[in-house]
């Protein structure tokens, strides 16, 4: 699977845990966020290359990591087509594919260990979506419609480079 993995700096450690996992797992990572520790990217600026990879088909799913997950999912999910959730656990990340269709798995490393970021990644990956095949058709058909109004809100992703934070 092709997944899309930024970063800021205060997350830099978690992406790199995860590339090297989701790589051995046979994956194909893109790298969206900062390139090093020393180069300080804005949250926008990630969230908008996420946003660009899973809108152009370059990646199928995404993963952003700051330092609590917050950041990231706010950040990724103001733009159009992207589904953000911030998850601490291997069930929630679960649950986002199962019950929400997310794309974009966001946590952080202040509240994960990168053993439990790996196996988090690795539920969200290898989940997928149901469609709650047990409810009534009316029910299904407006979960189909908020997602469908959910993934198109939002901004569009630019075409700007990466931005950094000038250093003082």
């Amino acid at each position: 699977m092709k997944i899309a993995l930024g970063s800021v700096v205060k997350g830099f450690k978690l992406k790199e845990a995860l590339k090297a996992h989701l790589q051995a797992r046979g994956h194909t990572v893109i790298e969206v966020g900062c390139p090093d520790m020393a180069q300080f990217c804005k949250f926008p600026s990630v969230g908008e290359r996420i946003a660009r990879a899973l809108n152009s088909g370059e990646a199928e799913l995404a993963i952003n990591c700051c330092g609590s997950g917050t950041g990231a999912s706010i950040s990724a999910g103001k733009f159009k087509g992207v589904c953000a959730v911030s998850c601490e656990s291997e069930k929630t990340a679960r649950l986002a594919r199962v019950v929400n269709d997310a794309n974009c798995l966001c946590m952080g490393e202040d509240v994960v260990t990168p053993e439990l970021a790996c196996k988090m990644a690795d539920a969200f990956v290898e989940a997928r979506f149901q469609d709650a095949p047990a409810a009534p058709e009316e029910v299904r058909a407006f979960w189909r419609e908020a997602r469908d109004e959910m993934m198109s809100r939002g901004a569009d992703p630019g075409t700007r480079e990466l931005e950094f934070l000038k250093k003082p």
